[in-house]
């Protein structure tokens, strides 16, 4: 009796064992890099945790890689954003936005899906301009190179900034959002306005309760009473308007300036994004 239950702990510590082990080894993945279709070599995802765990890191963004050859009867946009959704990344509390980075064998796609701040930054034409430095790699079967140059490429654009002119269309209702941002030239107009109205406001009041055209002088010092209130004025970095546009079904993502079109997934979330077949 003694002897089986000397064997069933031991038993019971090496599943711990093999337990502990594997989930090191997943956590040691970074979670960010699913090559499903195991088009990667070992040395190959390692660099690519390394790149998407340290662009996480500075922009608080995440940078998801997948390959896969079965998309499950979707579409590369859908299988994208849904793959998005379904481990966790949308409702990140801690990231302020990412993009997934899909090669798609099933479908023959690339795919670049993008939420929330993510689609700020990436509009259509960068979008477009990712799959053209991307799409040479994947069509000589460089695996690795594609998906490390869009990861790349988006980084890029990370670093320039939202475009001054971006605005966010929905394909599905015509819904534009505008986002607005003020610079620092902008604040210190806003300030400098403020200051002399408030100057001009405050000499205007003194010069006439003073009635420099006369021999009365008010006393305003003893009469005069002033009542500020709290009040907090709340910068929002989008202004929503709405017209009608027409629907465009092209999953490409093409479109001018600084637009992003997005679209609703499956699961609810917003998406924007772009693809191209090989």
């Amino acid at each position: 009796m003694v002897k089986e239950k000397k064997i069933l702990l031991w038993i019971c510590l090496v599943f711990l064992l093999l337990l502990t082990t594997g989930m090191g080894a997943f956590a040691s993945s970074g979670s960010q890099v699913f090559d499903e279709a195991g088009l990667l070599s070992e040395d190959q995802i390692a660099d690519l945790v390394q790149k998407t765990n340290t662009l996480r890191e500075k922009y608080k963004m995440n940078f998801v890689v997948v390959t896969t050859n079965d998309a499950q009867g979707k579409s590369a946009r859908e299988y994208a954003d849904d793959f998005y959704m379904d481990h966790g990344f949308y409702d990140d509390g801690e990231a302020k936005g990412g993009a997934t980075f899909l090669i798609d064998m099933d479908n023959r796609e690339i795919y670049i899906s993008t939420a929330h701040d993510m689609i700020y930054y990436m509009t259509n034409d960068r979008i477009e301009s990712v799959l053209d430095t991307a799409y040479p790699f994947i069509k000589a079967d460089e695996y690795y190179k594609c998906l490390s140059g869009m990861v790349d490429a988006t980084q890029k654009y990370m670093d320039k900034g939202i475009p001054s002119d971006q605005y966010t269309v929905n394909t599905e209702t015509g819904e534009i959002t505008r986002y607005l941002s003020l610079r620092p030239i902008d604040w210190v107009i806003a300030v400098g306005a403020a200051l002399i109205l408030a100057g001009s406001v405050c000499g205007f009041t003194v010069g006439r309760y003073k009635l420099k055209w006369g021999s009365y002088t008010y006393p305003y010092k003893q009469k005069g009473r002033l009542n500020l209130t709290n009040q907090s004025d709340h910068f929002t970095n989008q202004v929503v308007t709405q017209r009608h546009i027409p629907k465009n079904d092209d999953s490409g993502g093409s479109g001018g300036g600084g637009m992003s079109s997005t679209h609703t997934s499956s699961g609810g979330g917003t998406f924007g994004g772009g693809g191209r077949g090989f």
